[in-house]
């Protein structure tokens, strides 16, 4: 019986790592995206992630290969984590609850992150500039992204 528990533990873990990859990649293409429609830098979408440890020069505009790849790094940390504690959240869930409970993981991440997370790591003042439709939408994607990227690892069940 405890080698069941594990082996369910292992694949909602590794699933998990593995959308929060893909999640990380949706979420990084959306805002990428969404910069360029909006006429700004489409760099800062790679950067921003860095601000805690590279401050105003992860905010600059234009391209820096530094704040770049620690971006990425800790923009894609950020995002397993949060894909390693959704497989467990979810794991033996139907298709319906998996895609239901990652949109509403992406408000829950979008949370935390902005009243919690990021005051902590020193950029609240950055969080409370954000506007919090455009935030929460970007993370509603995030939780819909990590969902599908889920169903492959997820245990069968039946629809509702």
């Amino acid at each position: 019986m405890a080698a069941r528990g594990r082996q369910r533990t292992v694949i909602a873990l590794s699933g998990g790592v593995i959308a929060g990859i893909f999640a990380g990649i949706v979420a990084s293409l959306y805002g990428l995206l969404s910069q360029v429609a909006q006429g700004r830098d489409p760099w800062g979408v790679f950067k921003w992630a860095s601000a805690p440890f590279l401050h105003e020069r992860a905010f600059a505009p234009g391209f820096d290969a530094g704040a770049v790849v620690l971006g990425i790094l800790l923009h894609f940390a950020v995002s397993i984590g949060w894909g390693a504690l959704f497989g467990l959240l979810v794991f033996g869930a139907n298709v319906f609850r998996t895609l239901v409970f990652g949109a509403a993981y992406g408000v829950i991440v979008w949370f935390v992150m902005y009243r919690f997370v990021l005051p902590a790591v020193g950029l609240g003042a950055v969080a409370e500039r954000v506007p919090v439709g455009p935030a929460i939408l970007e993370h509603v994607v995030f939780g819909l992204a990590l969902a599908v990227g889920f169903l492959p690892f997820q245990r069968r069940a039946p629809m509702v």
